[in-house]
């Protein structure tokens, strides 16, 4: 099978799996919510009215499709530009980092409005007293040993393995690499620093639901700090052992797990079944 044909339905799966199969899930997720846990009966799940839900669920939905359509035109262009180009010749490499960077813009959109949603909920909360969490929480708690020191171990030995390929000579090359893997390392830090210690977004989310919401969070997070570093040591080995061609497909594919383990594990995280809703009822104080 020839590099061509394999990226193309490597690239197929990247554009239906973030723009089409994540989308449809969040979509039927909040059709649920609205159905089960109704406004009049759960008033502060809603600091908006459920037009406003109804109405970013659309914005949500119509970005997502748009963007499905903007891929499928991508992967026709990329049809015709590949013709000009032998199998062994790289060519087209930044295209599935561009489009995976679109494909999760209505996603960055939705946590923005999450975060709007959370604050009003803290504006509209007029409880006078508040029961205090006691139990202490650590980062052991909610990730195993093995996990960290797993993702720690990849971090540095990312840096050895992109020396050591180059003899360990540094060039101007792994600069972005090495920038690239720090900065998502000391974004995941203070993610996991702030589910920790922080204050709880939702005013009214039960102790076990915020605790499950943290393990969520920091497992997904050690997750994409292995696949971060195991890609970077993928990129840097292409370029030493002449395997460009194939860096295509090697970019949708970290796109695509990506996607799995973030996207993948905010769905399991917002499992219906399992949370409390009843802290979001009106308290009748009769």
């Amino acid at each position: 099978m020839s590099v061509n044909i394999l990226f193309y339905i490597v690239f197929l799966g990247q554009i239906f799996l973030i723009s089409y199969y994540f989308p449809k899930k969040i979509t039927q997720r909040v059709n649920d919510l609205l159905e089960k846990f109704p406004a009049s009966e759960y008033p502060k799940l809603y600091p908006q009215s459920v037009e406003k839900v109804l109405k970013g669920q659309i914005t949500f939905k119509l970005l997502n499709q748009v963007i499905l359509v903007v891929g499928l035109a991508l992967l026709f262009t990329y049809g015709l530009m590949s013709a000009d180009y032998d199998d062994n010749q790289k060519h087209a490499e930044g295209l599935p980092i561009f489009y995976g960077m679109l494909q999760f813009f209505p996603y960055i959109l939705m946590e923005i409005s999450g975060f709007k949603q959370f604050k009003l909920m803290k504006k509209n909360d007029q409880r006078t007293s508040r029961a205090a969490e006691l139990q202490p929480r650590r980062l052991f708690d909610f990730i195993s040993p093995l996990a960290f020191c797993s993702a720690l171990t990849l971090f540095i030995a990312y840096f050895l393995f992109d020396l050591y390929i180059h003899d360990f000579a540094f060039n101007i090359e792994m600069i972005p690499r090495f920038i690239a893997i720090v900065l998502c390392n000391l974004l995941f830090i203070g993610l996991t620093l702030r589910n920790l210690y922080g204050k709880k977004l939702d005013p009214f989310q039960a102790n076990k639901d915020r605790l499950r919401q943290i393990s969520a969070a920091t497992r997904s997070m050690v997750s994409i700090s292995i696949i971060a570093s195991l890609f970077l040591m993928v990129t840097a080995a292409v370029e030493v052992f002449d395997l460009e061609h194939f860096e295509v497909i090697f970019n949708s594919l970290y796109f695509q797990i990506i996607g799995i383990f973030g996207l993948g594990s905010t769905l399991q995280a917002m499992n219906l079944d399992e949370i409390d809703f009843d802290v979001y009822k009106e308290v009748n104080t009769q």
